[in-house]
């Protein structure tokens, strides 16, 4: 009898251990990868500046004007990155008339903020980022969001608030943070869905303050307020399923578009800058969004 209630102990701690672990691998997002350039590598003028976020996190941002702007687009990164590892993917859409504001999210780059929420803060900062560009940067002209990943899915929780967005461009988003966390964890690390998921994502609320089942897509969306949303997205992408593009896309309903790419999730920066096609549809559908 001992040894099977030492069985069932040891279990259940293990459990614990296993789920705040989880947890921790969410919240501890931060980026990875060397931040090394500005604007000004690239022959740019820049203005820098910073937004008090959702609880206060202090958010780092760069203005990129555009010479005869005709709109500006808030540009949103993905986990691990930072608004460094996006220049050279906005670089066409500043030689098209877009105006640029660039961020790193909390808890990346330089921003602070203490934990990486999946959405739950960040899209907080989203909206109060673009208060301050309407206010501040736009000069009247219309406002659009582009996202990778994280700053996809946030985008669009982001315009489901507002009716001052025209257009946004969603690279790869994931649809909630239930099904992203669960994907991650069996596909990266080989965790179960049950019970180690759901104990983790009740960590996850419990460190951060933050509302699991408010980062939904499919929960935060209105067909008949969402303006036009171009969704980009490959079958080749091991990070964020093809079949959510899909689901999101069915959600949205007409005022949503899909282009399929040939990449998997980190290497579209190098299928954009190689083939174009998707930066060419990108401006183009930005560039009729605004004119409506």
């Amino acid at each position: 009898m001992s040894k099977i209630i030492f069985i069932i102990i040891g279990s259940g701690l293990a459990l614990v251990i296993t789920s705040y672990a989880c947890s921790l691998l969410i919240t501890q997002y931060r980026t990875f990868t060397a931040q090394i350039q500005t604007p000004e590598d690239f022959g740019i003028d820049y203005d820098q500046f910073t937004v008090t976020g959702a609880d206060n996190a202090k958010i780092s941002c760069w203005f990129i004007p555009a010479m005869q702007s005709k709109a500006v687009v808030i540009v949103s990164h993905g986990v691990a990155d930072g608004k460094s590892g996006l220049l050279t993917c906005v670089l066409p859409f500043i030689k098209s008339g877009f105006s640029i504001v660039m961020y790193d999210l909390r808890h990346h780059g330089e921003s602070t903020g203490d934990f990486c929420t999946l959405g739950y803060y960040e899209t907080n900062d989203l909206l109060l980022l673009t208060d301050y560009v309407k206010k501040n940067l736009a000069d009247g002209k219309p406002l659009c969001y582009w996202g990778f990943s994280l700053g996809a899915t946030i985008s669009i929780l982001a315009v489901s608030k507002r009716n001052d967005v025209k257009a946004v461009v969603a690279r790869s988003p994931f649809e909630n943070i239930r099904n992203v966390v669960k994907h991650y964890a069996w596909k990266f690390y080989y965790m179960p869905y049950f019970p180690v998921v759901p104990l983790a994502l009740k960590f996850f609320e419990w460190k951060t303050g933050a509302k699991v089942d408010d980062v939904d897509i499919y929960k935060n969306n209105d067909k008949s307020t969402l303006p036009p949303v171009l969704l980009i997205g490959s079958e080749d992408d091991k990070q964020v399923p093809f079949q959510w593009l899909e689901n999101i896309r069915g959600s949205i309903g007409n005022s949503a578009e899909l282009l399929v790419g040939h990449y998997g999730h980190t290497e579209i920066f190098e299928a954009m800058e190689s083939d174009g096609i998707d930066i060419e549809r990108a401006i183009s559908f930005l560039s009729e969004a605004i004119k409506k």
